[in-house]
């Protein structure tokens, strides 16, 4: 391994910054949008069956609002309808994996530093990408940011495969590596 200067980091970005990034795989937040959404109308629908079944007690009433409001308001908390929940993304000039999703922790990758991506399985059985770095070109330093990630590997970086197939989240990412 060659030293040189820091290539590869952990960042942490800030909502803005994802709300403009790329999602190859993961959550969007338009999909988060669309779940919050439906939880929602779910919510209000058994709110009027509850309300109109004969019978019901006041009290029964009252205790499935209140478990609906709260499960609402949990969703809404932790839902990051704004940024979603991304495995892979593309920002700026880099290529970016989910390290640690509720800090917004991403080990990032320069462009130029990936040679190719390919989907791959972590064992046992999820479905990821991973995407192929150049060794030669990695320092000690590079190293140990690489062994920092989820799935530490010493010549790759491994996200998970949410919502989109392997194939189509590797032309997506092949297109945005072609571009610098």
């Amino acid at each position: 391994m060659v030293s040189s200067a820091n290539n590869i980091q952990i960042k942490v970005l800030e909502k803005e910054q994802l709300k403009h990034a790329v999602v190859f795989s993961g959550i969007s937040p338009k999909a988060m949008r669309r779940v919050f959404a439906a939880w929602s109308l779910f919510s209000v629908i058994v709110a009027i069956i509850v309300v109109l079944a004969p019978g019901l007690s006041q009290t029964f009433q009252l205790t499935v609002f209140g478990i609906l409001i709260a499960f609402t308001l949990a969703m809404f908390a932790q839902s990051r309808i704004a940024e979603g929940w991304p495995a892979l993304i593309g920002a700026d000039n880099e290529v970016c994996v989910v390290r640690d999703p509720p800090k917004r922790e991403f080990i990032c990758v320069p462009k130029s530093l990936v040679k190719t991506i390919e989907p791959t399985l972590i064992k046992p059985n999820k479905k990821a990408l991973a995407l192929i770095l150049d060794t030669e070109r990695l320092s000690e330093e590079d190293a140990k940011i690489l062994n920092k990630a989820v799935w530490p590997r010493d010549d790759r970086l491994l996200a998970l495969a949410h919502f989109i197939s392997r194939d189509k989240a590797c032309k997506k990412v092949s297109a945005f590596l072609a571009l610098s």
